[in-house]
């Protein structure tokens, strides 16, 4: 065995970490009989926590058989009973009937030496979580056992140190180079290193695994498993989502900055945490990059963009919001409102000259609409189109006074006495345009009736009044398409934060999804054309009222989850509950990040996916912030990591710390006293 492969596999195996032997051990498990002295000198065995086996010394590794030339990578899931446990249990029980005092004493009634060793002996139950080999001069590993001897004996360690660090941030080549291959496609000029998310941490309970910085090993994270992947947060409430969401902006700003490319970022800030400083982190995204960051509000705030479209400036987008906000009521789908919402107000080409004029006398009526039903204009705003000799002497009839020509210009208040003036006419006599056809079309029609609120038969209609309620959606000062204009920031690098914590609960669900609509639509319009769609990230908070399970696959969020890594879309999505998110969109979610959860039912869910059924006690018990349980693209297996605390002054570096090894740390017994071990030798990892 060449001494480069014999190292690899070496560094694994820790000597001064053995914790025990394998005496049973098949495709799926391992059981393990330890010792007290043992988990001590590893600094203790936590819940969850990694272990390997191997049958070889790795002092004398250069001469290893082939057939041992492997480490089986296991994880503890639970203590097992060892065959002779019930006699142990029952000489316990007969010393405890014995003590005559509360606390333990040396004298007659304490166990002798070879009782205490005894005592001490106890088993544990491992998860096989794979084997690593090397080929070709570099460290594989296979998600599973070729082969196990029932007579090998296997001695256990637990990796601490580098060995831990290696298995922690451990990434198949084939997958290493892949993530390469990924990000030079992703227009990445400058390889970049993994990038550090936090710390090992086993158990809630930290006081022996991280005693100190030394054994606190750094985990990092493929920059590729994040730019065009879905990623979720669960967890409830106060566990660190938040933190996990701006540690994930922060380091892709980190990853364009040093790939020199571009990578847009959209929030979904539905808390205004990430938008607006708070008294918890100090700062906000936004202090963080106040150059890179656009923030927008559904309020007339400093240093905010309206997020609302200007209805008189964007026609197309704001007719589409009336449709949706419409869709659902009492006669949209027959009568004049079916009619009024099927009606275009897409511009004709210019060849089509009387097209084109109908659409201007189209446009002006519906604007007049507007301002009846309560929507603010934007200072001075006109309206103009063309009405010949004829159609003006009869509207002036109808008005019994001279009104404006309306190609010079009509204001809001003008035209809205021009229209009512020319349903008056129309009635009495119908208008005729130059060609001396219908001046007043059927659409044109349906308009005037609503602006009168009197259908042809003179019968009361709601008319504009059904539009009163959406004037809350439009802003005056608006003057580009806020989809549009979000869109273009993107492609731009920009990090742009939409603060939905203000404002009606329905006007930011609807925008929010006109947004989402825009971006998905504009970047597959760009793929299907042969161009390059840029790089988006998109982070939304309580996902489950955005792609629940209950949705159609066909809608705008599940689309985006489901199809947007095929358009350069990444999304990371958060909520309290695995159950509510669509089991589509699970099914095809590449990395995860698990806090607490409160429920077994959800635990359930989770326990689906990947090994994080192993880490359902631990889920469900502990509660602390940023404990998150990690599975990652790149990543074979669940790590349990300490997810770094956001610091919005200090910018996260991507190069991964050199993980240092630290020792085994002398402590005495918890028999209270020394811990005795019939066979020495076997505490250093002998065969």
């Amino acid at each position: 065995m060449k001494t480069t492969e014999a190292n690899q596999l070496k560094e694994l195996v820790q000597k001064e970490n053995f914790v025990g032997w394998t005496y049973s051990v098949d495709y799926d498990r391992a059981l393990i009989m330890t010792n007290d002295l043992w988990k001590v000198q590893a600094l203790g065995v936590p819940h969850n926590c990694f272990l390997v086996a191997a049958s070889f010394n790795p002092e004398e590794i250069e001469s290893v058989p082939e057939a041992d030339r492997e480490v089986i990578l296991l994880r503890v899931i639970a203590a097992t009973h060892l065959p002779q446990e019930q006699d142990l249990i029952q000489t316990k029980i007969d010393h405890f009937q014995r003590q005559e005092g509360i606390y333990q004493s040396s004298g007659a009634h304490d166990y002798d030496d070879i009782t205490k060793n005894q005592l001490q002996f106890s088993g544990l139950e491992c998860r096989v979580l794979g084997t690593f080999y090397v080929r070709d001069g570099e460290l594989n590993l296979g998600s599973d056992l070729e082969s196990f001897g029932t007579a090998t004996r296997l001695n256990v360690y637990r990796p601490r140190g580098k060995s831990l660090a290696i298995i922690a941030n451990y990434v198949d080549p084939i997958r290493r180079q892949k993530s390469a291959e990924e990000m030079q496609q992703l227009g990445l000029k400058k390889p970049i290193s993994p990038f550090k998310i936090g710390t090992v941490r086993y158990t809630s309970t930290d006081r022996l695994h991280r005693l100190n910085d030394e054994e606190k090993v750094p985990v990092a994270i493929q920059p590729a498993d994040f730019l065009a992947r879905r990623t979720a947060i669960f967890g409830m409430t106060r566990t660190g989502k938040s933190n996990m969401v701006k540690q994930m902006v922060s380091v892709v700003k980190d990853v364009a900055d040093k790939g020199e490319i571009r990578i847009g970022q959209l929030i979904y800030d539905i808390n205004g945490e990430y938008a607006n400083a708070n008294q918890q982190d100090k700062g906000a995204l936004a202090d963080l990059f106040p150059r890179d960051t656009e923030r927008y509000r559904m309020l007339d705030t400093k240093g905010f963009h309206d997020l609302r479209n200007n209805f008189y400036e964007q026609l197309i987008e704001g007719f589409s919001l009336i449709r949706s906000e419409l869709q659902g009521a009492p006669g949209a789908n027959s009568g004049y409102l079916s009619f009024f919402l099927n009606m275009s107000l897409d511009e004709p080409g210019a060849s089509d000259y009387g097209e084109k004029i109908r659409w201007e006398v189209r446009v002006a009526a519906y604007k007049a609409l507007l301002f009846k039903a309560g929507f603010e204009p934007p200072p001075s705003h006109k309206v103009r189109f063309t009405a010949n000799k004829d159609v003006r002497k009869a509207v002036d009839e109808a008005a019994k006074t001279s009104l404006p020509d309306p190609s010079t210009g009509l204001t809001l208040g003008q035209a809205v006495d021009w229209f009512l003036a020319a349903r008056a006419a129309n009635n009495e006599q119908p208008l005729t345009s130059s060609g001396k056809g219908r001046w007043v079309d059927d659409t044109l029609g349906v308009v005037l009736d609503m602006l009168q609120q009197k259908n042809q038969n003179n019968t009361f209609i709601s008319g504009f009044v059904v539009l009163t309620d959406i004037a809350k959606y439009h802003s005056a000062k608006r003057t580009s398409d806020v989809a549009t204009e979000i869109y273009k920031f993107l492609e731009q690098g920009r990090i742009v934060i939409l603060d939905l914590s203000v404002g009606n609960a329905l006007i930011r669900e609807s925008i929010s999804k006109q947004i989402a609509a825009k971006v998905f639509d504009e970047s597959m319009k760009r793929f299907v054309e042969g161009k390059l769609p840029p790089n988006i990230a998109i982070y939304i908070e309580e996902a489950h009222n955005l792609i629940g399970k209950g949705m159609e696959l066909s809608d705008t969020w599940p689309r985006l989850a489901k199809e947007g890594a095929k358009y350069r879309i990444a999304l990371v999505y958060a909520t309290q509950e695995v159950s509510s998110v669509h089991p589509n969109i699970l099914a095809n979610t590449e990395n995860w990040f698990i806090t607490h959860l409160n429920n077994s039912r959800e635990i359930r869910e989770l326990s689906q996916f990947y090994d994080f059924e192993d880490f359902s006690r631990s889920l469900l018990r502990a509660q602390d912030v940023g404990f998150a349980r990690v599975k990652t693209l790149s990543s074979p297996y669940v790590i349990p990591v300490q997810i770094d605390k956001f610091e919005p002054k200090l910018k996260r570096s991507l190069a991964t710390p050199s993980p240092t090894t630290g020792g085994p740390t002398e402590q005495k017994g918890l028999m209270g006293g020394k811990l005795l071990l019939g066979n020495k030798k076997a505490a250093s990892g002998g065969k």
